[in-house]
Protein backbone atom coordinates (compact mmCIF):
# COMPACT_ATOMS: atom_id res chain seq x y z
CA UNK A 1 0.00 0.00 0.00
CA UNK A 2 1.31 3.74 -0.66
CA UNK A 3 0.00 6.07 1.79
CA UNK A 4 -0.18 9.88 1.60
CA UNK A 5 -0.88 12.03 4.98
CA UNK A 6 -1.54 15.41 4.33
CA UNK A 7 -1.30 17.87 6.68
CA UNK A 8 -3.67 20.81 5.49
CA UNK A 9 -3.19 24.63 5.71
CA UNK A 10 -3.57 26.60 8.00
CA UNK A 11 -1.61 25.99 11.30
CA UNK A 12 1.37 28.04 12.40
CA UNK A 13 4.19 27.21 10.14
CA UNK A 14 7.02 27.45 12.76
CA UNK A 15 6.81 24.38 14.53
CA UNK A 16 6.27 20.44 12.62
CA UNK A 17 3.19 18.93 13.59
CA UNK A 18 3.04 16.04 15.62
CA UNK A 19 0.03 13.97 14.43
CA UNK A 20 1.51 13.07 10.87
CA UNK A 21 4.64 12.24 12.01
CA UNK A 22 2.88 9.74 14.83
CA UNK A 23 0.82 8.37 11.95
CA UNK A 24 3.27 8.06 9.45
CA UNK A 25 5.87 6.22 12.00
CA UNK A 26 2.51 3.36 12.65
CA UNK A 27 2.00 2.79 9.35
CA UNK A 28 5.53 2.37 8.47
CA UNK A 29 5.64 -0.19 10.92
CA UNK A 30 2.43 -2.23 9.45
CA UNK A 31 4.27 -1.91 5.97
CA UNK A 32 2.67 0.11 4.26
CA UNK A 33 4.94 2.91 1.90
CA UNK A 34 3.67 6.11 4.03
CA UNK A 35 5.01 9.70 2.84
CA UNK A 36 4.03 12.66 4.79
CA UNK A 37 3.11 16.02 2.55
CA UNK A 38 2.60 19.37 5.02
CA UNK A 39 1.15 21.46 2.66
CA UNK A 40 0.86 23.90 5.64
CA UNK A 41 4.24 24.69 5.27
CA UNK A 42 4.47 24.73 1.52
CA UNK A 43 1.75 26.94 0.86
CA UNK A 44 3.77 29.62 3.68
CA UNK A 45 7.00 29.08 2.05
CA UNK A 46 5.40 29.15 -1.48
CA UNK A 47 3.98 32.52 -0.61
CA UNK A 48 7.22 34.52 0.68
CA UNK A 49 8.92 32.97 -1.94
CA UNK A 50 7.01 33.42 -5.29
CA UNK A 51 8.71 36.70 -6.26
CA UNK A 52 11.88 37.00 -7.98
CA UNK A 53 14.78 35.81 -6.23
CA UNK A 54 16.59 37.95 -4.11
CA UNK A 55 13.18 39.50 -3.40
CA UNK A 56 11.68 40.93 -0.16
CA UNK A 57 10.17 37.20 0.43
CA UNK A 58 13.59 36.04 0.62
CA UNK A 59 14.96 38.70 2.30
CA UNK A 60 12.20 38.26 5.10
CA UNK A 61 12.93 34.34 5.15
CA UNK A 62 16.24 35.12 5.71
CA UNK A 63 15.91 36.67 8.74
CA UNK A 64 13.38 34.62 10.21
CA UNK A 65 15.47 32.06 10.05
CA UNK A 66 18.61 33.66 11.74
CA UNK A 67 18.94 32.40 15.84
CA UNK A 68 20.71 36.21 15.90
CA UNK A 69 17.65 38.10 15.44
CA UNK A 70 15.83 36.49 18.47
CA UNK A 71 17.92 38.61 20.52
CA UNK A 72 16.04 41.87 19.71
CA UNK A 73 12.33 40.21 20.23
CA UNK A 74 10.77 43.65 19.17
CA UNK A 75 12.90 43.45 15.89
CA UNK A 76 11.66 39.94 15.30
CA UNK A 77 8.18 40.18 15.90
CA UNK A 78 8.38 43.22 13.26
CA UNK A 79 10.09 40.97 11.30
CA UNK A 80 7.13 38.42 11.25
CA UNK A 81 4.88 41.49 10.87
CA UNK A 82 6.46 42.14 8.08
CA UNK A 83 6.32 38.50 6.59
CA UNK A 84 2.67 38.33 7.71
CA UNK A 85 1.72 40.95 5.05
CA UNK A 86 3.01 39.03 2.71
CA UNK A 87 1.15 36.18 3.51
CA UNK A 88 -2.11 37.97 3.12
CA UNK A 89 -1.52 40.04 0.54
CA UNK A 90 -0.41 37.10 -1.66
CA UNK A 91 -2.71 34.31 -0.47
CA UNK A 92 -5.75 36.31 -2.36
CA UNK A 93 -5.02 39.44 -4.43
CA UNK A 94 -8.50 39.52 -4.76
CA UNK A 95 -8.93 40.39 -1.05
CA UNK A 96 -11.38 37.39 -0.08
CA UNK A 97 -9.59 35.57 1.94
CA UNK A 98 -6.76 36.45 3.89
CA UNK A 99 -3.72 33.88 5.50
CA UNK A 100 -1.74 35.31 8.92
CA UNK A 101 0.41 33.02 10.65
CA UNK A 102 -2.47 32.32 12.83
CA UNK A 103 -5.48 32.90 11.37
CA UNK A 104 -7.03 32.39 7.89
CA UNK A 105 -10.05 34.41 7.30
CA UNK A 106 -12.71 35.12 4.49
CA UNK A 107 -13.58 31.47 3.78
CA UNK A 108 -16.56 29.10 4.20
CA UNK A 109 -17.98 28.62 7.24
CA UNK A 110 -16.96 26.24 9.41
CA UNK A 111 -19.61 25.68 11.35
CA UNK A 112 -22.51 25.27 8.82
CA UNK A 113 -22.55 22.15 6.75
CA UNK A 114 -23.29 24.61 3.89
CA UNK A 115 -20.30 26.12 4.03
CA UNK A 116 -18.25 22.77 4.01
CA UNK A 117 -20.37 22.13 0.91
CA UNK A 118 -19.06 25.57 -0.81
CA UNK A 119 -15.16 24.02 -0.33
CA UNK A 120 -16.03 21.20 -0.99
CA UNK A 121 -18.00 21.42 -4.19
CA UNK A 122 -15.61 24.86 -5.30
CA UNK A 123 -12.05 23.58 -4.58
CA UNK A 124 -10.41 25.51 -7.14
CA UNK A 125 -12.76 28.79 -5.92
CA UNK A 126 -10.92 28.34 -3.01
CA UNK A 127 -6.83 29.92 -2.96
CA UNK A 128 -5.05 26.91 -1.72
CA UNK A 129 -5.36 24.88 -5.43
CA UNK A 130 -3.27 27.09 -6.88
CA UNK A 131 -0.91 27.68 -4.83
CA UNK A 132 -0.15 24.36 -4.03
CA UNK A 133 0.12 22.96 -7.66
CA UNK A 134 3.55 21.61 -7.29
CA UNK A 135 2.96 19.83 -4.21
CA UNK A 136 -0.71 18.25 -5.48
CA UNK A 137 0.95 16.98 -8.68
CA UNK A 138 3.31 15.53 -6.69
CA UNK A 139 0.94 13.71 -4.57
CA UNK A 140 -1.38 12.41 -7.66
CA UNK A 141 2.01 11.02 -9.83
CA UNK A 142 2.52 9.27 -6.51
CA UNK A 143 -0.56 7.16 -7.13
CA UNK A 144 -1.24 6.57 -3.29
CA UNK A 145 -3.78 3.71 -1.99
CA UNK A 146 -4.58 5.93 0.91
CA UNK A 147 -4.83 9.27 1.58
CA UNK A 148 -4.90 10.63 5.03
CA UNK A 149 -5.66 14.40 6.03
CA UNK A 150 -4.98 15.08 9.44
CA UNK A 151 -7.13 18.27 10.92
CA UNK A 152 -5.83 19.14 14.26
CA UNK A 153 -7.86 22.63 13.63
CA UNK A 154 -10.91 24.49 12.53
CA UNK A 155 -8.55 26.48 10.47
CA UNK A 156 -7.61 23.68 8.31
CA UNK A 157 -11.27 22.18 7.23
CA UNK A 158 -11.89 24.38 4.53
CA UNK A 159 -8.48 23.70 3.02
CA UNK A 160 -8.80 20.11 3.75
CA UNK A 161 -12.14 19.60 2.05
CA UNK A 162 -11.24 21.60 -0.96
CA UNK A 163 -8.13 18.95 -1.35
CA UNK A 164 -10.18 15.95 -0.65
CA UNK A 165 -12.89 16.96 -3.27
CA UNK A 166 -9.83 17.36 -5.86
CA UNK A 167 -8.32 14.58 -5.41
CA UNK A 168 -11.29 12.27 -5.06
CA UNK A 169 -12.08 13.31 -9.16
CA UNK A 170 -8.54 12.86 -9.98
CA UNK A 171 -8.07 9.30 -8.10
CA UNK A 172 -11.19 7.96 -7.45
CA UNK A 173 -9.71 4.61 -6.84
CA UNK A 174 -7.93 6.15 -3.69
CA UNK A 175 -9.64 5.99 -0.38
CA UNK A 176 -9.61 9.24 1.13
CA UNK A 177 -10.11 9.55 5.36
CA UNK A 178 -10.31 12.71 7.69
CA UNK A 179 -9.22 12.56 11.24
CA UNK A 180 -8.01 15.17 14.00
CA UNK A 181 -9.18 17.18 16.82
CA UNK A 182 -11.77 19.30 14.26
CA UNK A 183 -13.94 16.33 12.96
CA UNK A 184 -13.33 14.48 16.73
CA UNK A 185 -15.24 16.91 18.51
CA UNK A 186 -17.84 17.26 16.01
CA UNK A 187 -18.89 13.14 16.55
CA UNK A 188 -22.37 13.42 17.11
CA UNK A 189 -23.09 16.07 14.09
CA UNK A 190 -21.32 13.87 11.80
CA UNK A 191 -22.99 10.99 11.41
CA UNK A 192 -25.77 13.01 9.69
CA UNK A 193 -23.43 14.64 6.87
CA UNK A 194 -23.94 11.70 4.34
CA UNK A 195 -23.21 13.67 1.31
CA UNK A 196 -19.56 13.99 2.86
CA UNK A 197 -19.74 10.01 1.82
CA UNK A 198 -18.87 10.92 -1.68
CA UNK A 199 -16.14 12.81 -1.14
CA UNK A 200 -14.12 11.16 1.71
CA UNK A 201 -14.39 7.24 2.64
CA UNK A 202 -14.23 7.42 6.54
CA UNK A 203 -13.74 9.90 9.74
CA UNK A 204 -11.02 8.41 12.10
CA UNK A 205 -12.65 9.22 15.83
CA UNK A 206 -10.37 8.69 18.57
CA UNK A 207 -6.74 7.15 18.72
CA UNK A 208 -5.63 7.26 15.11
CA UNK A 209 -2.95 4.01 15.17
CA UNK A 210 -5.60 1.75 15.91
CA UNK A 211 -7.24 3.00 12.48
CA UNK A 212 -4.27 3.90 10.35
CA UNK A 213 -2.74 0.23 11.32
CA UNK A 214 -5.94 -1.11 9.67
CA UNK A 215 -5.72 0.26 6.72
CA UNK A 216 -1.87 -0.20 6.23
CA UNK A 217 -2.98 -4.33 6.38
CA UNK A 218 -5.51 -3.97 3.63
CA UNK A 219 -8.91 -3.49 5.89
CA UNK A 220 -11.61 -0.74 4.43
CA UNK A 221 -11.71 2.67 6.21
CA UNK A 222 -15.16 2.20 6.67
CA UNK A 223 -14.59 -0.95 8.58
CA UNK A 224 -11.98 -0.27 10.67
CA UNK A 225 -11.70 0.77 14.68
CA UNK A 226 -12.35 4.30 15.98
CA UNK A 227 -13.82 5.23 11.78
CA UNK A 228 -17.26 6.44 11.03
CA UNK A 229 -18.40 5.95 7.63
CA UNK A 230 -21.80 6.33 5.37
CA UNK A 231 -23.66 3.70 3.49
CA UNK A 232 -24.53 4.78 -0.23
CA UNK A 233 -28.01 5.65 1.00
CA UNK A 234 -26.37 8.20 3.50
CA UNK A 235 -27.24 6.20 6.51
CA UNK A 236 -24.40 6.52 8.60
CA UNK A 237 -22.08 3.43 9.97
CA UNK A 238 -21.22 3.03 14.02
CA UNK A 239 -17.96 3.92 15.16
CA UNK A 240 -16.22 0.95 16.75
CA UNK A 241 -14.12 2.36 19.88
CA UNK A 242 -10.66 1.08 20.19
CA UNK A 243 -8.02 2.67 22.88
CA UNK A 244 -4.24 2.55 21.09
CA UNK A 245 -2.02 0.93 24.11
CA UNK A 246 -0.05 4.14 24.87
CA UNK A 247 2.15 3.18 27.40
CA UNK A 248 4.48 1.81 25.14
CA UNK A 249 4.07 3.58 21.93
CA UNK A 250 6.67 3.84 19.29
CA UNK A 251 7.99 7.19 18.85
CA UNK A 252 6.98 9.63 16.05
CA UNK A 253 8.92 9.42 13.04
CA UNK A 254 9.68 13.32 12.50
CA UNK A 255 12.15 12.47 9.40
CA UNK A 256 9.09 12.12 7.25
CA UNK A 257 8.73 15.85 7.76
CA UNK A 258 10.56 18.58 5.60
CA UNK A 259 12.29 19.33 9.05
CA UNK A 260 14.51 22.23 6.88
CA UNK A 261 11.39 24.46 6.04
CA UNK A 262 9.85 25.21 9.18
CA UNK A 263 9.44 29.08 9.45
CA UNK A 264 11.60 29.15 12.70
CA UNK A 265 15.34 30.03 13.92
CA UNK A 266 15.23 26.87 15.47
CA UNK A 267 13.05 23.65 15.96
CA UNK A 268 11.37 23.29 18.82
CA UNK A 269 10.27 19.54 19.09
CA UNK A 270 6.87 17.78 19.92
CA UNK A 271 6.80 15.22 22.33
CA UNK A 272 3.90 13.76 23.81
CA UNK A 273 4.17 11.82 27.14
CA UNK A 274 0.78 10.79 27.62
CA UNK A 275 -3.25 11.69 26.70
CA UNK A 276 -5.74 12.94 28.47
CA UNK A 277 -5.81 14.76 31.34
CA UNK A 278 -4.76 14.01 34.52
CA UNK A 279 -8.12 15.45 36.00
CA UNK A 280 -10.44 15.54 33.47
CA UNK A 281 -13.44 16.57 34.94
CA UNK A 282 -13.21 20.46 33.87
CA UNK A 283 -17.33 21.14 33.59
CA UNK A 284 -16.58 23.35 30.33
CA UNK A 285 -13.35 21.12 28.81
CA UNK A 286 -13.58 19.58 25.64
CA UNK A 287 -9.88 18.85 25.47
CA UNK A 288 -9.66 14.99 26.99
CA UNK A 289 -9.58 12.16 25.78
CA UNK A 290 -12.43 10.16 27.73
CA UNK A 291 -13.44 6.25 27.64
CA UNK A 292 -16.57 5.53 25.98
CA UNK A 293 -18.59 5.57 29.24
CA UNK A 294 -17.42 9.05 29.58
CA UNK A 295 -15.52 8.67 32.42
CA UNK A 296 -11.92 10.63 32.29
CA UNK A 297 -9.53 8.67 30.92
CA UNK A 298 -5.85 9.83 31.56
CA UNK A 299 -3.26 7.22 29.92
CA UNK A 300 0.88 7.73 30.24
CA UNK A 301 3.25 6.80 28.46
CA UNK A 302 6.02 4.80 30.16
CA UNK A 303 8.89 6.91 31.06
CA UNK A 304 11.27 4.32 29.36
CA UNK A 305 9.30 5.24 26.37
CA UNK A 306 10.33 8.58 26.83
CA UNK A 307 13.52 8.92 27.65
CA UNK A 308 14.46 7.21 24.66
CA UNK A 309 12.49 9.44 22.30
CA UNK A 310 13.86 12.26 23.99
CA UNK A 311 17.22 10.93 23.73
CA UNK A 312 17.00 10.06 20.22
CA UNK A 313 15.90 13.97 18.89
CA UNK A 314 18.86 14.76 21.22
CA UNK A 315 20.98 13.14 19.50
CA UNK A 316 19.81 13.91 16.24
CA UNK A 317 20.64 17.59 17.31
CA UNK A 318 17.41 18.62 18.70
CA UNK A 319 18.03 20.88 21.55
CA UNK A 320 14.18 22.70 22.08
CA UNK A 321 11.34 20.52 23.13
CA UNK A 322 7.50 21.34 23.35
CA UNK A 323 5.65 18.55 25.95
CA UNK A 324 2.20 18.76 24.87
CA UNK A 325 0.57 16.67 27.37
CA UNK A 326 -3.04 18.24 28.17
CA UNK A 327 -1.12 18.99 31.73
CA UNK A 328 1.77 17.89 33.39
CA UNK A 329 1.10 16.08 36.44
CA UNK A 330 3.87 16.60 39.50
CA UNK A 331 4.93 13.45 39.57
CA UNK A 332 5.43 13.55 35.64
CA UNK A 333 7.16 16.91 35.38
CA UNK A 334 9.75 15.73 37.80
CA UNK A 335 10.56 12.73 36.00
CA UNK A 336 11.02 15.17 32.59
CA UNK A 337 12.70 17.09 34.81
CA UNK A 338 15.38 14.28 35.39
CA UNK A 339 15.47 13.15 31.67
CA UNK A 340 16.46 16.76 30.38
CA UNK A 341 18.71 17.08 33.33
CA UNK A 342 21.05 13.62 32.08
CA UNK A 343 20.69 14.62 28.66
CA UNK A 344 24.99 15.76 27.87
CA UNK A 345 24.19 19.54 26.65
CA UNK A 346 21.85 21.91 28.13
CA UNK A 347 18.52 22.55 26.53
CA UNK A 348 15.37 24.40 26.72
CA UNK A 349 11.70 22.80 27.29
CA UNK A 350 7.93 23.92 28.00
CA UNK A 351 4.85 22.46 28.86
CA UNK A 352 1.50 22.81 29.90
CA UNK A 353 0.26 22.27 34.12
CA UNK A 354 -2.62 22.18 36.29
CA UNK A 355 -2.48 24.14 39.39
CA UNK A 356 -2.27 20.76 41.06
CA UNK A 357 -1.63 20.56 45.02
CA UNK A 358 1.47 17.81 44.44
CA UNK A 359 3.43 21.15 42.61
CA UNK A 360 5.55 22.20 44.85
CA UNK A 361 9.33 24.77 44.80
CA UNK A 362 11.17 21.46 45.13
CA UNK A 363 9.68 20.35 41.55
CA UNK A 364 9.62 23.92 40.02
CA UNK A 365 13.17 24.02 41.14
CA UNK A 366 14.34 20.70 39.37
CA UNK A 367 12.44 21.85 36.36
CA UNK A 368 14.02 24.96 35.84
CA UNK A 369 17.40 23.37 36.04
CA UNK A 370 16.88 20.96 33.71
CA UNK A 371 15.83 23.85 31.34
CA UNK A 372 11.82 24.47 31.48
CA UNK A 373 11.47 27.69 30.87
CA UNK A 374 7.67 28.03 31.09
CA UNK A 375 4.47 26.65 31.98
CA UNK A 376 1.41 27.54 30.50
CA UNK A 377 -1.45 27.04 33.14
CA UNK A 378 -5.65 26.97 32.93
CA UNK A 379 -6.19 29.79 35.72
CA UNK A 380 -9.52 30.21 34.39
CA UNK A 381 -10.57 32.81 37.46
CA UNK A 382 -9.88 33.67 40.94
CA UNK A 383 -13.32 33.07 42.31
CA UNK A 384 -13.93 29.67 44.44
CA UNK A 385 -17.30 29.76 43.59
CA UNK A 386 -17.07 29.49 40.08
CA UNK A 387 -14.36 27.20 40.37
CA UNK A 388 -16.22 24.70 42.62
CA UNK A 389 -19.21 25.20 40.38
CA UNK A 390 -17.39 24.56 37.04
CA UNK A 391 -15.61 21.28 38.93
CA UNK A 392 -12.27 22.95 38.48
CA UNK A 393 -10.50 20.91 41.48
CA UNK A 394 -8.41 23.34 42.81
CA UNK A 395 -9.03 26.77 44.67
CA UNK A 396 -7.71 30.37 44.99
CA UNK A 397 -5.43 29.73 48.00
CA UNK A 398 -3.89 26.40 45.96
CA UNK A 399 -3.49 28.17 43.08
CA UNK A 400 -1.58 31.66 44.70
CA UNK A 401 0.41 29.07 46.25
CA UNK A 402 1.41 27.37 43.42
CA UNK A 403 1.91 30.46 41.11
CA UNK A 404 4.20 31.70 43.85
CA UNK A 405 5.92 28.71 44.03
CA UNK A 406 6.56 28.68 40.34
CA UNK A 407 7.95 32.39 40.33
CA UNK A 408 10.21 31.35 43.35
CA UNK A 409 11.88 28.80 40.89
CA UNK A 410 12.35 31.14 38.46
CA UNK A 411 10.19 29.96 35.78
CA UNK A 412 7.38 32.00 33.35
CA UNK A 413 3.82 31.14 33.41
CA UNK A 414 1.25 31.52 30.90
CA UNK A 415 -2.19 31.94 32.46
CA UNK A 416 -5.44 31.15 30.54
CA UNK A 417 -8.21 33.21 31.96
CA UNK A 418 -11.87 33.08 31.44
CA UNK A 419 -14.87 35.65 32.03
CA UNK A 420 -18.79 34.95 31.15
CA UNK A 421 -19.36 31.91 32.96
CA UNK A 422 -23.59 32.22 34.41
CA UNK A 423 -23.80 33.84 37.41
CA UNK A 424 -20.78 35.60 37.11
CA UNK A 425 -20.30 39.19 38.56
CA UNK A 426 -18.21 41.52 38.99
CA UNK A 427 -17.04 40.56 42.62
CA UNK A 428 -15.83 37.03 40.46
CA UNK A 429 -13.61 39.14 38.27
CA UNK A 430 -12.45 41.12 40.77
CA UNK A 431 -11.09 37.82 42.58
CA UNK A 432 -9.41 37.23 39.85
CA UNK A 433 -7.65 40.70 39.32
CA UNK A 434 -6.98 40.48 42.90
CA UNK A 435 -5.48 37.02 42.67
CA UNK A 436 -3.27 38.25 40.03
CA UNK A 437 -2.27 41.34 42.08
CA UNK A 438 -0.98 39.39 44.84
CA UNK A 439 1.32 36.63 42.48
CA UNK A 440 2.77 38.80 39.23
CA UNK A 441 5.61 40.95 41.12
CA UNK A 442 7.01 37.52 42.24
CA UNK A 443 7.29 37.02 38.47
CA UNK A 444 10.00 38.22 35.58
CA UNK A 445 8.14 40.88 34.00
CA UNK A 446 8.94 40.25 30.74
CA UNK A 447 7.76 36.11 30.57
CA UNK A 448 4.24 37.22 32.06
CA UNK A 449 1.61 36.63 29.62
CA UNK A 450 -2.21 35.53 29.64
CA UNK A 451 -4.73 35.25 27.39
CA UNK A 452 -8.65 36.04 27.63
CA UNK A 453 -11.72 34.31 26.25
CA UNK A 454 -15.04 34.28 26.82
CA UNK A 455 -16.39 31.02 28.07
CA UNK A 456 -18.11 29.03 25.05
CA UNK A 457 -20.10 26.10 25.62
CA UNK A 458 -18.66 22.99 23.74
CA UNK A 459 -20.16 19.86 22.68
CA UNK A 460 -18.99 16.62 24.52
CA UNK A 461 -18.48 18.04 27.78
CA UNK A 462 -19.81 17.30 31.17
CA UNK A 463 -21.88 21.45 30.99
CA UNK A 464 -23.47 20.10 27.76
CA UNK A 465 -24.66 17.58 28.94
CA UNK A 466 -26.69 19.02 31.53
CA UNK A 467 -26.98 22.46 30.83
CA UNK A 468 -29.43 23.81 33.03
CA UNK A 469 -27.22 22.48 36.56
CA UNK A 470 -24.73 24.71 35.11
CA UNK A 471 -26.85 27.78 34.29
CA UNK A 472 -27.02 27.31 30.33
CA UNK A 473 -29.85 26.45 28.05
CA UNK A 474 -28.09 24.54 26.26
CA UNK A 475 -26.35 24.39 22.42
CA UNK A 476 -29.13 25.81 19.69
CA UNK A 477 -28.51 24.71 16.18
CA UNK A 478 -29.96 26.49 12.89
CA UNK A 479 -28.70 26.44 9.36
CA UNK A 480 -25.76 28.71 10.15
CA UNK A 481 -24.41 26.44 12.72
CA UNK A 482 -25.16 23.04 12.49
CA UNK A 483 -21.76 21.84 12.17
CA UNK A 484 -20.46 23.82 15.24
CA UNK A 485 -19.02 22.64 18.31
CA UNK A 486 -18.59 25.87 20.24
CA UNK A 487 -21.56 28.05 21.50
CA UNK A 488 -21.22 31.15 22.82
CA UNK A 489 -23.46 31.75 25.95
CA UNK A 490 -23.60 35.36 26.34
CA UNK A 491 -24.19 37.66 23.29
CA UNK A 492 -25.08 41.12 22.54
CA UNK A 493 -23.39 44.62 23.18
CA UNK A 494 -23.46 44.19 26.88
CA UNK A 495 -21.38 41.04 27.19
CA UNK A 496 -19.19 42.33 24.62
CA UNK A 497 -18.75 45.46 26.88
CA UNK A 498 -17.95 43.41 29.90
CA UNK A 499 -15.30 41.13 27.93
CA UNK A 500 -13.60 44.50 26.40
CA UNK A 501 -13.93 46.01 30.15
CA UNK A 502 -12.15 43.24 31.85
CA UNK A 503 -9.54 43.21 29.55
CA UNK A 504 -8.80 46.37 29.70
CA UNK A 505 -8.18 45.79 33.32
CA UNK A 506 -6.05 43.04 33.31
CA UNK A 507 -3.71 45.26 30.55
CA UNK A 508 -3.99 47.99 33.04
CA UNK A 509 -3.26 46.13 35.97
CA UNK A 510 -0.32 44.10 34.42
CA UNK A 511 1.37 47.79 33.09
CA UNK A 512 0.95 49.05 36.57
CA UNK A 513 2.13 45.74 38.70
CA UNK A 514 5.14 44.73 35.93
CA UNK A 515 5.80 48.01 34.32
CA UNK A 516 5.46 49.22 30.75
CA UNK A 517 8.79 47.54 29.76
CA UNK A 518 8.36 45.04 26.66
CA UNK A 519 7.47 41.90 27.41
CA UNK A 520 5.70 38.72 25.95
CA UNK A 521 2.51 40.09 27.04
CA UNK A 522 2.34 42.65 24.60
CA UNK A 523 3.49 40.25 22.00
CA UNK A 524 0.27 38.74 21.67
CA UNK A 525 1.76 35.38 20.72
CA UNK A 526 0.02 32.73 18.85
CA UNK A 527 2.48 29.75 18.79
CA UNK A 528 3.64 28.43 21.96
CA UNK A 529 6.98 27.24 20.91
CA UNK A 530 8.06 30.97 20.33
CA UNK A 531 7.77 31.80 23.81
CA UNK A 532 10.43 29.52 24.41
CA UNK A 533 12.84 30.73 21.69
CA UNK A 534 12.34 34.64 23.22
CA UNK A 535 12.72 33.44 26.42
CA UNK A 536 15.81 31.61 26.09
CA UNK A 537 17.16 34.68 23.80
CA UNK A 538 17.04 36.05 27.39
CA UNK A 539 18.72 33.27 29.08
CA UNK A 540 21.90 32.28 29.57
CA UNK A 541 23.02 28.44 28.20
CA UNK A 542 24.24 27.32 31.10
CA UNK A 543 22.13 25.77 33.63
CA UNK A 544 21.10 27.46 36.89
Amino acid sequence: MRAALIFPPQWDPRQPPLAPSILAGTMRRAGADTRVFDLNVALYRHLLLSHEPGGIGSFLLQKLLDPKNLVDVQSYLRISQEAQKIFDSEFDPAGRARLFWDACGGLPSVSSSAGWKIAAEKPEKLPFIGHLGKELAEILSWSSDFIGFSIISDTQLPAALALAAFMRKRLPAAKIVFGGDAVTYRRRLLTSQGWLGSIIDAVCLGDGEPFVTAAAKGMSPAGSPNSLSWEVAGRSCGVQQSLHDFSNSSPAEFSALPLHDYLTPHLVMPVETARGCPWGRCAFCIHPVRAASGRPLYRPRSMAAVTEEIETLFAAGHRRFFIVDEALPPARLRELAEIFAALPEPVFWIGYARLDAGHTLEGFLRARASGCLKLFIGLETGSDRILARFNKGVDRAQTRRVLLDAAAAGLAVHTFLMTGFPGEDASDRQATLDLLADVWPAFAPFGVSFDLFALTGELETEMAADPASFGWEGPKFDGRNDLAWQFPLLTGPAAAETLAEFRASLHSLADRVLGREFGLRHAALAQDSLHLLLLEAKTSLRRP
